[in-house]
């Protein structure tokens, strides 16, 4: 029988968002802190705004070091590249549990696979940080969870746990692809936005930027072929579009961490495409994806070192 504990790694805007709505279900939930350690356990009271209702709970903080074992679920909603310092603290704490990664690109599931179950999900839904401790959330569809093998095994339980009214997750045997998907099109938004310093809107509203999104994605297409995944440009670039357009003047995350001198998940985009690519001889399959990754993570360093 699976412990009823559900922690939740990372207190951003998703971490808490979720939080909230976990706890107004009477679930037993707590935010672990990823990027600091050795704090006090804290009361918070966190508040949601969604469409049409706003949400507020006290949420137990902590962090890895108040942690002695751990059992239940894992809900790691942190930026990609903390997850090897995140799988090495779990790796220092006894308990069963398993691990659902509520984040995006590809591979990233790799520090943790020696610690169990993992699970992807794909989020289709967002939430951004509006002042201390309150955040604002829109949500699209169910997101879908799935283990890359296709079989999850024992997942319809951790759905049942996990799952709320306001945030939503449903079983796909095919995570893959979405998992795909999703990286194709943050490797157009999280690089063309954020180097043009505008908007996600401008893909709807401007013919060369839809054109450029077009190449990265044909590129993509070409390389996912190759590692057995069949995706559809057209499918993607549509959705792309409609993203766009329902996102018009809201800011990339990448373009908002660049701002805010903060490190990007850009390795595990553009960069773990490129990476692909090379480490089977066609690096020349994903040349502008990889040049627009380069300039994101060249970008990045500037905006740091000009802070410095």
């Amino acid at each position: 029988m699976m412990n009823n504990n559900i922690y939740i790694i990372g207190s951003g805007a998703i971490g808490k968002a979720l939080a909230v709505f976990l706890k107004k279900q009477n679930k037993q939930v707590q935010l672990v802190r990823g990027s600091v350690d050795n704090l006090p356990n804290i009361e918070t009271e966190i508040t949601v705004v969604g469409k049409d209702e706003t949400f507020a709970e006290s949420i137990l903080t902590t962090t890895f070091s108040n942690l002695k074992d751990i059992n239940g679920i894992v809900l790691v909603t942190t930026k990609t590249f903390a997850n090897e310092k995140i799988a090495e603290k779990l790796r220092g704490l006894n308990g069963h549990y398993e691990i659902v990664l509520l984040q995006n690109g590809l591979n990233i599931e790799h520090p943790f696979n020696d610690l169990g179950k993992v699970y992807r999900c794909v989020l289709l839904s967002t939430s951004q940080v509006t002042g201390e401790n309150k955040v604002s959330f829109k949500t699209v569809a169910a997101s879908p969870i799935g283990d890359l093998d296709g079989l999850n095994e024992g997942l319809h339980e951790v759905i049942e746990r996990i799952n709320t009214p306001q945030f939503q997750f449903r079983e796909e045997a095919s995570i893959l692809k979405f998992v795909w998907n999703k990286t194709v099109a943050n490797c157009v938004f999280n690089t063309i936005c954020p180097l043009l310093e505008i908007d996600n809107g401008i893909f709807h509203r401007n013919l060369e930027a839809k054109k450029l999104a077009k190449d990265i994605i044909e590129e993509c297409v070409v390389l996912a072929e190759t590692q057995g995944v069949l995706l559809d440009t057209e499918e993607i670039l549509e959705n792309l579009l409609l993203i766009s357009q329902k996102s018009d003047g809201q800011l990339i995350s990448t373009y908002m961490d660049i701002l805010n001198h903060r490190q990007t998940e850009i390795k595990s985009l553009n960069l773990e495409i490129s990476r692909i690519a090379q480490e089977i001889g066609r690096p020349e399959l994903v040349q502008k994806t990889k040049f627009l990754g380069q300039l994101i993570e060249l970008k990045s360093k500037i905006t740091h070192l000009e802070n410095v």
